[in-house]
């Protein structure tokens, strides 16, 4: 049998992502911009879209993007933070002319390589991890309705497909959806609105979730945004091995986003906790989730950007399940669970409308058993085409 080479690390991964966070957020600090004063009388949209498209305009993007996402919020948006702004600053120009309704649209592909990692699970498992190739393709875009001068609807549709070459391996799809209602304020939005997302799982069919969720938006100033989000979901296994696994969940988050560079770059640091309530009798019974993420975008310039993210949660269970141990010996454990992602990129602009991503993401799930360990590392490229 193989050594293991990934070490428990989560007793300091936490550590490093609020470390990060707070070394990148304090060493980028800017003078504070000069706000663009908004036409009298201006009701909240009109407000919002003209301070936003004059950040666009100075090459500000991260400080367009909090402006224009307190009227609209697409989900489905390229990493780069110029991308973004010009994609909110079509719907801005629209409304302008008179034009309530928006939209816009992507198509992308590619392919890249997918490697999982040694670990005390395939070493279990006779110590052949899964390696291939894989190609993918994903559509999606949004329509937007702006109702009033301080009322807009938006929607959200993205799917997603993957093929494997390794024949053992299931191909995936996914498809999200998000429909809400915005309200636009003097400092900031609220929102209210319903979200779901179908998984195929193979021959038993798709994992469904669907949930009602609230946001508000707190712009403290041009540089920094505080984001309060909360949800209630329930999610549904197909019939099968994976039923017991169905759950109902609630969760919040604080989120935190800073402009910096001249508005050029920004970085978000997000906490979250829940709790997830199992539906029948799923091993370890119900659990308490808690984490948090740093997701960091830069553009170098017009063509070229940059992005960072890293992750850590827990999931807490609430009951000691059997267990045997490498000597065969019965006994009792609770068998929580640690997931960590770290990824990034880069986006090349090469074309109006056309962009490259080259991408890489390691996953690595640390549980108290023999058989909850997994780690995998992604590459991939894709070409992006927005419209």
């Amino acid at each position: 049998m193989s050594p293991i080479p990934n070490a428990p690390i989560r007793s300091c991964f936490p550590t490093l992502l609020l470390g990060a966070a707070l070394v990148l957020g304090g060493a980028a600090l800017d003078a504070e911009p000069t706000a663009v004063a908004a036409p009298a009388g201006a009701d909240p949209v009109v407000d919002h879209l003209t301070q936003g498209q004059a950040y666009l305009e100075r090459g500000e993007y991260a400080r367009a993007v909090q402006e224009f996402e307190q009227v609209l919020r697409f989900d489905t948006l390229p990493p780069d933070l110029r991308q973004q702004a010009e994609i909110y600053a079509k719907a801005a120009k629209g409304y302008r002319e008179g034009k309530r309704l928006s939209a816009f649209g992507f198509a992308e592909t590619g392919g890249g390589y997918y490697r999982e990692n040694v670990t005390r699970t395939t070493n279990a498992l006779g110590g052949d991890p899964a390696r291939d190739w894989l190609w993918e393709a994903r559509v999606g875009g949004g329509l937007a309705y702006i109702v009033s001068d301080a009322i807009a609807v938006d929607g959200n549709l993205d799917y997603q497909f993957r093929y494997h070459d390794d024949t053992d391996r299931r191909d995936d799809e996914d498809l999200r959806w998000t429909a809400a209602l915005i309200q636009s304020l003097d400092k900031g939005s609220q929102s209210i609105g319903v979200r779901g997302r179908a998984s195929y799982r193979g021959g038993d069919g798709y994992r469904q979730d669907y949930g009602l969720f609230a946001n508000r938006s707190f712009v403290l100033d041009p540089n920094n945004e505080i984001l309060l989000q909360g949800e209630v979901r329930t999610r549904e296994y197909p019939r099968g091995g994976e039923r017991d696994r169905s759950r109902d969940i609630a969760q919040v988050w604080v989120g935190w986003t800073r402009s910096m560079l001249e508005g050029k770059a920004a970085l978000t640091l997000t906490l979250n906790g829940g709790r997830e309530w199992a539906k029948f009798d799923r091993r370890g019974g119900d659990q308490d989730i808690y984490g948090v993420q740093i997701d960091w975008a830069m553009d170098f310039s017009d063509r070229l950007g940059m992005f960072l993210l890293g992750l850590w949660e827990h999931n807490g269970t609430h009951e000691d399940v059997p267990y045997a141990d490498a000597f065969g010996d019965p006994g009792l454990l609770r068998p929580d669970l640690d997931i960590y992602e770290l990824g990034g990129g880069l986006t090349y602009t090469f074309a109006p409308g056309w962009s490259l991503r080259p991408e890489v993401l390691y996953i690595r799930d640390e549980g108290d058993d023999a058989f909850s360990d997994y780690s995998s590392t992604e590459i991939w490229m894709m070409v992006r085409k927005s419209f």
